[in-house]
């Protein structure tokens, strides 16, 4: 028979009370949003489809172009970002971030209620373009695998318009159906010679499993990015590992390239992170420092950019513009093949979830709850399937890019800041040039419109690039 003793007995419940209070600080540390939390949702903002184009940038503009550009949007990207957190910490009484104050919303502060109805428009289509993209990417990993794996592949419904009836069939895709050739160059690609819309096993999968999370606010959808995040990190090592042993061909990518007039277009969709600061400023635990989390979040996907690009160039010959269409089909190996399907379900994947949430964020200062979901999550999830087929996507992804993101992302922050500098007094509580101080406002100014002209230029080369890829496209 075994008796507890007063003094064990009290040291069992010291350590129950110990074990209990270590597995609600871990709950509480995974469900808020400190520096670990922070810098998910930051670098899950930043690594996103736009990514997997980089191999086939890095072969078709070279390595010093592609290099320097990413480098230069990097740096770009975080000022905006801090000067328009530090636009948001001059609204009143918001100097620790204490008030929810949306991306709108502190346009609406600063530049009157017309400017907040313009932002909550383009702030709606950059997000949106971001989310369509995002899940048909995400569903037509899901058909992959299904085509792979499944003994029968993936199916589809299928909606043709001929002769002004509806014609409906059941079909089904499967590796079976890809030459060895076009598996190797990446163009073996779910129904990609289907005529029509299609409604595919692989999108419903990913409504079942994303749809819930684009549910959760922004607090609880950040354990989901913190995994989202170590398995970016796993699957990053993985690829590097991976490509190595595949053999560097330096043949397969040059110094300076051939082709760079896509080159701004691209990088620049990849840096929006802006459209998840103000949300996140609200959110994040109040000792979280706003200027690491920005520099530190950018310079990893910087760096992520550059080592995945080049080797995903160098290793992979003729690589294909989504280089995951081509690591997928099996031709690079099994093991390249998982470690790609983990990636783009988890990284592409977990970004549809938050990038509803932001879009949701922003509207619920105009419209109800139910409304604000309507339009940030019911709308793309239930809708984005019309986009499946490759072109229309390709079309979303550059355009709204350079337009939309362009604008949120760039533009309209600096135009913000330089607003708010010369009709505010206060300061801001972020320094945007830190760890340098930049005291006078003449100097603030100054510093404030060379970034304006800066990023105004970047955007119109990157427009004038991707008119005049498309006019030689078409034979314009």
């Amino acid at each position: 028979m075994n008796e507890t003793t007063p003094l064990n007995a009290e040291s069992s419940s010291r350590a129950s009370r110990r074990e209990i209070i270590s597995f609600d600080g871990i709950r509480e540390a995974l469900n808020s949003i400190g520096f670990l939390g922070s810098t998910a949702i930051a670098v899950n903002s930043l690594v996103g489809p736009a990514m997997l184009c980089l191999p086939d940038t890095y072969q078709r503009s070279g390595l010093i172009p592609t290099t320097f550009t990413i480098l230069f949007i990097c740096l770009l990207s975080a000022l905006c970002c801090l000067h328009m957190s530090n636009t948001i910490s001059k609204v009143e009484n918001n100097n620790k971030f204490q008030l929810d104050i949306g991306y709108s919303e502190a346009f609406a502060r600063f530049w009157g209620n017309k400017s907040y109805m313009y932002t909550q428009i383009l702030f709606f289509f950059c997000i949106t373009c971001l989310n369509v993209s995002s899940l048909v990417d995400t569903a037509q990993v899901i058909d992959t695998v299904f085509g792979h794996w499944i003994p029968r592949g993936s199916r589809a419904i299928n909606l043709q318009w001929k002769n002004n009836n509806v014609n409906v069939r059941w079909i089904k895709w499967n590796y079976s159906e890809c030459s060895a050739e076009t598996m190797l160059v990446g163009e073996c690609i779910p129904f990609k010679n289907t005529e029509g819309y299609l409604f595919t096993l692989g999108y419903a999968f990913t409504l079942i499993i994303f749809l819930p999370m684009a549910l959760m606010d922004l607090k609880e959808n950040a354990m989901v990015q913190i995994v989202g995040f170590l398995v970016l990190l796993i699957t990053s090592i993985g690829f590097i590992i991976l490509f190595l042993a595949q053999g560097i061909n330096t043949d397969n990518v040059s110094l300076f390239g051939t082709e760079w007039r896509s080159l701004f277009g691209v990088i620049l969709f990849n840096f929006a992170l802006v459209i998840a600061i103000p949300a996140w400023l609200y959110e994040k635990k109040s000792h979280v420092d706003v200027p690491i989390v920005v520099h530190s979040s950018s310079a990893f996907a910087a760096l992520l950019y550059i080592v995945i690009g080049i080797l995903g160039a160098i290793t992979m010959p003729n690589v294909s513009q989504n280089m995951l269409e081509g690591l997928m089909s099996g031709s690079f190996g099994s093991a390249m093949q998982l470690c790609a399907s983990i990636f783009a379900f988890f990284i592409v994947g977990l970004g549809c979830p938050l990038f509803s949430i932001l879009a949701r964020m922003n509207l619920s200062g105009s419209f109800s709850i139910p409304v604000s979901n309507g339009l940030a999550v019911f709308l793309p999830f239930f809708t984005s399937w019309i986009f499946y087929q490759g072109d229309l996507v390709t079309n979303v992804l550059s355009w709204g890019g350079m337009v939309f993101t362009s604008l949120i992302a760039f533009i309209l922050p600096l135009l913000l800041s330089l607003h708010s500098l010369e009709t505010e007094d206060g300061g801001g509580s972020v320094n945007a040039y830190k760890p340098w101080f930049i005291v006078q406002k003449s100097s603030q100014n100054l510093a404030l419109k060379v970034l304006l002209v800066v990023a105004s230029l970047s955007i119109l080369i990157a427009i004038l690039g991707n008119t005049t890829l498309i006019s030689s496209t078409l034979g314009v």
